[in-house]
């Protein structure tokens, strides 16, 4: 992935609502706790943003290969580097999201696309 993409992507993950939830959680999480009233250490809550915003990374960059046209799994770790693992991982997150379908196959692969998602005002992104 060249750096162009790879700072698209990063620009998505900030912009993005689960980054953004999280950080503007930090002072609940850490003094009034979550959902079980149990406070977050600073330390813990630094590792929670920093994992969530890797995996949103991972996804954007995945996501941005599959707006480019139909991907299989083996085309999207040989444009990303990230695992095949990971990518049937974060395939099946965004499938359940509504972000992605499968678009046919190539060979024995699926390939994968994005799905266009209205941006507002009738846009589509």
């Amino acid at each position: 992935m060249d750096r162009k993409a790879r700072i698209e992507a990063a620009r998505r993950t900030v912009e993005g609502e689960r980054v953004r939830w999280l950080l503007g959680k930090k002072g609940q999480l850490t003094t009034t706790g979550n959902v079980f009233g149990e406070a977050i250490t600073d330390a813990r809550y630094s590792f929670i943003v920093q994992k969530a915003a890797a995996v949103e990374l991972e996804r954007n960059s995945l996501l941005m290969q599959m707006e480019r046209g139909p991907r299989t799994v083996h085309e999207l770790h040989d444009a990303t580097g990230i695992s095949k693992p990971e990518i049937v991982r974060h395939i099946i997150a965004l499938k359940k999201w509504r972000l992605i379908e499968q678009a046919g196959m190539k060979g024995q692969s699926p390939q994968y696309t994005a799905l266009l998602k209205k941006t507002g005002a009738g846009e589509v992104n």
